[in-house]
């Protein structure tokens, strides 16, 4: 067998990109096929980004791939094999064409017919690469009976029996629906999560509603950082600014640092410029707003601020920053409205003194199209830090804040 080669198609470098490595071969199809997803008013604008951000790494990469030309023999090895001619036959049947040239050639797809049709009609090794459709919580859920809950008690806390990846927690159900008991994997056995409520002099009482906000506690206080989302009213940014001011106040660290990229608002009109400093400006953001919420008045904000236990740093100033030394508690908030780029960049500022949460909701909170979708900063984060032994990650199910906000996330 000769040189080996992976061969990709077309959905791969629409949803795996960050998997690819090496030497890349493809079909004059798929570059055919990302030029129209490009250009055609009939697909989303998450897919559209997508083909743009393919375009660009095969730009990038453009001494690692290789591009087979679709000619005449390719249509004849479809009439020959009785298939039809269609874009999808066609990629297959280039890779078909190497194959025969003498190289080892595995097809790589997240296709299930492709992937079908490939191994049992081209007879290529084939590869399943699958989407990470991005479900993950940071916890699974689940149910027992009591017979099952004796033996998980007895037998179970020992073992990873459900996969659970480092710092994943576990949430026990009874035969009922009833939320019973937690316990998070910590690599060689399941730990029960206990979190005691906690005491903030400028947010009063942070007390855990149900076990996702413990969970969320449990993380803040055992891992350096952590990714807490939710939808709006759920507690997100109450548990993550009372859980901060907590140890602000306990002298675990120095200072709060809040990076922030004040986005305007998704369909609302622009107010334009404000006067004043930079701070006098983000306290009349978005993030203004949230603090002044939170600690009551920008009276309070204020004298945060010029104590330097609070500090405001937008997105448009952090880079060379560095908060090395600092003691700092970095407090990314709304970080739906983040690029991975931006995501990358701020949590490169992030020094190993320092504690870290961020918080935002991708799923029905981003503002700008720019970060929706595979683009977004969050979701790239949680697939790259998920299961490392510093990270955790929550995501909160219930609308606490009113009745008036749990009915409205209907709409």
């Amino acid at each position: 067998m000769g040189e080996k080669i992976n061969f990709y198609d077309t959905n791969i470098l629409l949803n795996c990109l960050e998997d690819i490595e090496g030497d890349i071969y493809l079909s004059s199809v798929t570059l055919r096929e990302l030029e129209h997803i490009k250009t055609s008013r009939s697909k989303d604008e998450d897919v559209k980004f997508k083909a743009r951000k393919a375009t660009r790494f095969l730009k990038e990469n453009e001494d690692k791939y290789n591009c087979i030309i679709v000619n005449k023999k390719h249509y004849e090895i479809l009439e020959k094999l009785g298939l039809e001619v269609s874009n999808d036959n066609l990629i297959m049947a280039c890779a078909y064409d190497l194959l025969l040239d003498g190289y080892d050639v595995t097809f790589i797809t997240n296709d299930i017919c492709c992937y079908n049709v490939a191994k049992s009609i081209f007879k290529l090794d084939t590869k399943e690469q699958r989407i990470d459709t991005n479900e993950y919580k940071g916890y699974l859920v689940k149910q027992m009976t009591d017979e099952e809950l004796a033996n998980f008690y007895q037998y179970g806390l020992k073992k990873n029996t459900y996969g659970l990846l480092i710092n994943e927690y576990l949430i026990i159900e009874d035969s009922e629906g009833n939320t019973i008991d937690s316990y998070k994997w910590n690599g060689d056995e399941l730990i029960a999560t206990e979190c005691k409520n906690i005491k903030s002099i400028s947010l009063g009482t942070v007390k855990p509603m149900d076990r996702y906000q413990m969970c969320a506690l449990d993380s803040f206080q055992n891992n350096q950082i952590t990714m807490i989302k939710g939808k709006a009213g759920s507690g997100k940014s109450f548990l993550s600014m009372g859980y901060l001011f907590h140890q602000l106040e306990k002298g675990k660290i120095d200072k709060i640092i809040i990076f922030t990229n004040p986005v305007a608002t998704k369909d609302s009109a622009r107010l334009g410029f404000y006067p004043g400093t930079k701070d006098e400006k983000l306290l009349d953001s978005s993030v203004g707003n949230f603090l002044c919420s939170k600690l009551g008045d920008r009276l309070a904000v204020e004298m945060f601020l010029q104590q330097n236990k609070l500090v405001l740093l937008p997105m448009s100033d952090i880079r060379g920053y560095d908060t090395t030394g600092m003691k700092a508690g970095i407090y990314i908030t709304e970080a739906q409205n983040m690029s991975i780029d931006l995501m990358k960049l701020a949590l490169q500022r992030i020094g190993q003194d320092c504690i870290c949460i961020i918080d935002g909701d991708y799923n029905t909170q981003v503002d700008d199209v720019g970060f929706e979708g595979a683009n977004n900063g969050m979701r790239r984060m949680s697939q790259v830090f998920r299961g490392k032994d510093f990270y955790g990650e929550v995501e909160l199910n219930k609308v606490y804040r009113s009745r008036i906000a749990e009915i409205a996330d209907e709409m």
